[in-house]
């Protein structure tokens, strides 16, 4: 008889803990563009990264994707959960944050010149805002240095090492000043909005767009792209280690842009996950957050990507 059970026994104990290891969908979720992180470049770079880009790939990488047009997130998760909130926050304003945030926004800044602006007028404007412009301005207003290069960077050609003179705001928007103020911002708005802190699960939106910038300038081989891309890895590690510390139950997906193919990285805290070579498109991103958060697309143009068990759960 217990010979009879056991089969049966084992296979309800191995449901239930797999079952047990699917985690709940989360409350905020961050999606992270970083114009111009093509492909290539991401792959090039990958074996340097040790901080917030190698975190994120330690999820689940797919290695060729592409962009393709889809629903934006942020108006789906406002549709279904009126009560959630969609944020926006660029370096420029630009069609790409716009696709995918939506147009029903809570909060959209971007960076304009030589400060954050808004075109969400209806909206309060947040405390942390003019505190974030206020820093800016005064960075802005003293030259930066040069950059101290990394081993890896030292071999690369070099004509500035982003050193800036003061008032110099287009030299800010090309260096890892802009993405620093833009990660600051967002950290400010996730704190004072309590984002990922209520039942309906929050959406940030978050444009990266120093990279553009630099590799537009100095072009992709050079080592102010490579001071560039190590920065970022930083700031971007600094901004999750802050979502950490508030104890928010949050996942993050990151899309390059710039051409085919594009890196897309799907990652939840304590999951890991592989690099995959299948194809992924933007379009596919969007649906598997929405899976990830139970909102249901209907002719949806994407589909939940494979080999992502922590965001297309069996639940």
């Amino acid at each position: 008889m217990i010979r009879k059970l056991a089969p049966a026994l084992a296979a309800a104990l191995f449901a239930s803990t797999a079952a047990a290891q699917v985690p709940p969908p989360p409350k905020l979720v961050v999606l992270l563009v970083v114009d111009q992180l093509t492909g290539d470049l991401f792959e090039q770079y990958r074996p340097n990264f040790g901080e917030g880009f190698a975190r994120i790939a330690s999820g689940t990488a797919f290695r060729n994707g592409s962009e393709a047009p889809g629903p934006a997130l942020g108006d789906l998760v406002k549709a279904r959960a009126p009560g959630s909130r969609n944020v926006d926050v660029s370096g420029e304003k630009s069609q790409v944050s716009d696709a995918l945030s939506g147009r029903n926004l809570d909060q959209r800044w971007y960076w304009n010149a030589n400060k954050f602006d808004t075109d969400v007028r209806s909206a309060r404007v947040p405390a942390v805002v003019p505190k974030v412009n206020a820093a800016i301005a005064a960075a802005l207003g003293q030259p930066r240095p040069p950059l101290e290069p990394t081993s890896f960077c030292k071999s690369k050609p070099s004509k500035t090492q982003l050193a800036r003179r003061a008032g110099d705001a287009a030299g800010l928007s090309a260096s890892p000043e802009l993405d620093g103020g833009t990660l600051a911002l967002a950290a400010g708005l996730a704190d004072e909005m309590q984002l990922g802190r209520r039942a309906d699960p929050d959406v940030m939106t978050i444009e990266l767009s120093a990279t553009a910038n630099v590799v537009r300038t100095y072009g992709p081989g050079s080592q102010e792209a490579c001071l560039q891309l190590t920065e970022l890895d930083r700031e971007i590690g600094d901004f999750l280690s802050l979502l950490d510390s508030r104890e928010i139950d949050y996942a993050v997906a990151l899309q390059g842009g710039g051409g085919a193919p594009i890196p897309i990285l799907l990652w939840r805290p304590g999951f890991r996950g592989a690099t995959v070579a299948a194809p992924a498109s933007t379009a596919d991103l969007t649906a598997t957050l929405a899976t990830l958060i139970d909102i249901p697309l209907a002719n949806s143009s994407g589909h939940c990507l494979e080999g992502t068990p922590a965001f297309c759960p069996q639940r």
